[in-house]
């Protein structure tokens, strides 16, 4: 494992990491906890239009989503931005929050601080059948029977479901 917390430079090959299947987003785990001795990790992710995670919010760790390629769309208790290209959003812990693929795909980085929190990627994920960069899963609902075992692995985690999507089928940015 990569240890950044050393006063040497570092350097990751995103290209030999494992990549997720993750509620259908390809994610790849660019940097642990671990290796920062707590201070972030950083998530890599792809999907496509039809990606979107439920409203949930974290008890102490912030996301910072840096968008590559394609649009998300923030949820932030009640208002929404959309967030392109070249831009970011930042969501402080302990306030809801939600986001979806707001283009027909996207690209982005999850900088998640402090870091922890891609334990959750890793429990509730399965190794892709793909490379990161090939085809993307086609999305679909969570199971209901699923949203109990998500909320199983957050729990311990300080993360908390609160609500289905707020955004409706098939809308358009």
């Amino acid at each position: 494992m990569t240890n950044l917390t050393t006063s040497e430079a570092t350097h990751v090959d995103a290209s030999t990491l494992p990549v997720l299947n993750h509620l259908d987003f390809l994610c790849r785990i660019v940097v642990s906890s671990e290796a920062t001795g707590g201070a972030f990790s950083l998530v890599e992710e792809r999907g496509r239009i039809g990606c979107v995670t439920p409203r949930h919010l974290h008890e102490r760790e912030a996301e910072t989503f840096i968008v590559l390629d394609g649009a998300l769309e923030g949820w932030f208790e009640g208002s929404r931005t959309l967030v392109e290209a070249g831009s970011l959003i930042h969501l402080p812990p302990r306030r809801e929050h939600a986001f979806r693929i707001a283009s027909e795909t996207a690209h982005f980085y999850n900088l998640v601080t402090p870091g922890g929190f891609e334990a959750f990627i890793r429990a509730t994920s399965t190794p892709a059948a793909q490379p990161f960069d090939g085809a993307l899963p086609l999305p679909g609902p969570v199971p209901p029977e699923a949203v109990g075992r998500l909320q199983e692995v957050l729990t311990p985690l300080g993360c908390t479901i609160t609500g289905p999507p707020p955004f409706g089928r098939g809308e358009d940015h």
